[in-house]
């Protein structure tokens, strides 16, 4: 037979279960506009029914109150957070393509802005005036001026996006601090979960939110995956314990229960570029212990940081490769051999001309210049000089790295700053070449009728190195050449790209013509000089004339700027469709959570009622049956 207090208990539970809940109501209630809270409800179930040995079986005994838990989907958390690292990543695409636009923009009217077209339609005017009177000492000041503008502007664009090149590379840091920073807040909530719900009787349930929000915030960052596993102990069973782990860019552990792993910003030095046009100080990231590099621009990452690399160091693919043929351990060289179209082109040149970094059978090596030859085959061999700096170079030379893979930097397949940077130097270089070719032709005269020496030159760059300007003295097309100890058009870059400084101390000793036949003076060499402009079998530069340059680049940047827009708006719409779901399951709806305030206080008035019954109930019984 059961208890006579049986009922007592019984509704005592309820109460409990009542007012446990009604105080889990209130909290949804009260962290409504609480960003990344999670809904919570009261699990109970069915207390343990007393068995009589009778017909009639067993009799209830109340609920038990189980405690708050969160209600939350893991599925949609992951979808959110493999869909924010994809838009992250897409956000700073967008945002530096529409810079790259600002700069590449050229626009008439009232808020005009001065762009290639413009400029060069300028510099090309001026040369057509010249062509009819180039006998006259000021057009030839003007015009000379006017390639001045043209190569002003070459050195602004080049030192912009240097400039934009320094932002994202400090952006760069900012992301891996955050990263940091991140990394070890989530450990310490590992371990403050884990000391709530050691006994296994509690839910750390707003401990868990913070955790989870934090992941929210990786996730854009770069990409992640996280578990949770239970910490069994010697038999097996469960300890109350979790292990919580969380990978980035692939699988690289970040953080193992109350471990995390740091990472850093390590600046390359001067001696250690693998970009021509690279701004200094350029950050590699790295793991703090064990030093290897975290890999951002691999093809299964993503998150801001993948953005902000391929727009710091994307290339279009188009990154130095080959593999090694021969290896000379006397003279401290080794020799590469090239495939691809792009290294066979001097004016495509983005290696650094002395002090680079290249990778040898996977292990980095630092040269101090290189050679350059390609055969009559067309076969084409790079000859790097390594240092001697065993500071720099502490690994011996081998000939085992013949047949080896080698590299400078990696190929990145985006377009991003270097590789606008690298069309910039194309076209700079082969307009100088083509146009200093046609200017220093035999028999050159100026405007005081005198001889040019032949092979003059109008453009060159200034050496920032050894003062001064380059002589220019390897040609484009010519078949060897050897950084360090040769100048020719490979020094030449936009952001050096100058007219010859004897020219402008004295424009009246710059070539417009051939010597004088038959009493006039014939002043073809303007005539070709502004050909060189139009005329796509004098110069091509990406199957185009030198003056639609700019048709190029802008055709570029606006799809670019087109594709990461469209990509940004799509995961953006996809974002928010994930977020409605996510929201759906653990967001705290007020009207729900009215009408469980409502359902809750009628269960504990109920429950109440029943104790106040059964209260009067045993007052009779004991108050009023006695002898």
């Amino acid at each position: 037979m059961p208890s006579t207090f049986l009922g007592l208990n019984t509704s005592y539970t309820g109460l409990v279960a009542s007012n446990a809940s009604l105080n889990t109501t209130a909290n949804n209630i009260a962290n409504v506009q609480t960003n990344g809270y999670s809904r919570q409800q009261v699990n109970q179930t069915a207390a343990e029914a007393m068995q009589f040995f009778a017909t009639y079986g067993c009799v209830g005994a109340g609920v038990d109150t189980l405690g708050a838990e969160r209600v939350r989907d893991i599925y949609y958390d992951e979808k959110y957070w493999s869909n924010n690292s994809k838009l992250g990543e897409m956000d700073k695409k967008w945002y530096y393509s529409n810079v790259i636009q600002e700069y590449l923009k050229d626009q008439r009217g009232t808020n005009a802005t001065k762009g290639f077209a413009t400029i060069f339609g300028e510099y090309q005017n001026t040369l057509l005036t010249l062509q009819t009177a180039a006998d006259q000492k000021n057009h030839a000041l003007n015009f000379i001026g006017s390639a001045g503008n043209l190569c002003q502007y070459f050195r602004i664009m080049y030192n912009n996006f240097q400039k934009m090149q320094t932002d994202v590379n400090d952006e760069i840091k900012i992301k891996t601090n955050k990263i940091n920073s991140l990394s070890q807040q989530i450990a310490s909530l590992n371990k403050q979960i884990n000391t709530v719900e050691v006994n296994g009787l509690a839910k750390a349930n707003d401990l868990r939110d913070k955790r989870d929000l934090l992941i929210d915030e990786l996730s854009a960052i770069t990409d992640v995956k996280c578990e949770e596993t239970e910490v069994l102990d010697e038999q097996g069973r469960f300890t109350g314990l979790h292990d919580y782990s969380v990978k980035i860019c692939g699988g690289q552990s970040l953080v193992s229960g109350y471990h995390y792993r740091q990472l850093e910003c390590v600046p390359r030095a001067t001696w250690q570029k693998v970009n021509q046009n690279d701004a200094e100080g350029l950050f590699d990231i790295r793991w703090v212990d064990t030093k290897e590099d975290l890999g951002v621009c691999a093809k299964n990452t993503g998150g801001e940081l993948k953005g902000l690399f391929e727009i710091r160091d994307g290339n279009n693919y188009e990154a130095f490769s080959g593999r090694v043929t021969a290896v000379d351990t006397l003279e401290n060289s080794v020799t590469v051999r090239v495939t691809d179209d792009y290294l066979k082109s001097m004016s495509k040149s983005t290696l650094p001309l002395t002090d680079g970094r290249i990778m040898l059978g996977g292990e980095y090596y630092y040269y101090t210049d290189y050679e350059f030859s390609l055969d009559e085959n067309g076969e084409c061999y790079y000859t790097f000089n390594l240092s001697e700096d065993r500071s720099r170079n502490p690994s011996v030379l081998t000939k085992d790295l013949v047949k080896q893979s080698a590299s400078v930097g990696q190929k990145v397949n985006y377009q991003g700053i270097p590789y606008y940077m690298e069309q910039m130097n194309e076209w700079v270089r082969d307009y100088a070449y083509q146009f200093n070719k046609y200017y220093g032709v035999e028999g050159a005269t100026n405007v005081n009728e005198e001889l040019l020496p032949e092979g003059s030159i109008f453009y060159t760059g200034e050496d920032a190195v050894n003062g001064g300007q380059y002589s220019m003295d390897v040609k484009i097309d010519e078949k060897e050449y050897k950084t360090g100890s040769q100048t020719g058009y490979f020094n030449l870059t936009a952001g050096n790209f100058n007219v010859l400084q004897e020219l402008q101390d004295d424009p009246s000793s710059m070539g417009t013509h051939t010597v004088e036949k038959d009493g006039v003076a014939k002043y073809d060499i303007i005539n070709e000089l502004h050909d060189v402009g139009t005329n796509k079998e004098k110069m091509t530069f990406r199957g185009c004339s030198a003056q639609e340059y700019l048709e190029c680049m802008l055709g570029d940047s606006g799809l670019n700027a087109q594709s990461a827009y469209s990509f940004q708006n799509l995961y953006e719409n996809i974002k928010e469709s994930i977020a409605n779901n996510r929201y759906s399951i653990s967001g705290v709806d007020e009207d729900e959570e009215g009408a469980n305030m409502i359902k809750f206080q009628n269960a504990y008035n109920l429950a109440s009622k029943m104790i106040s019954v059964l209260n009067e109930c045993y007052d009779r019984l004991i108050n009023a049956t006695g002898v």
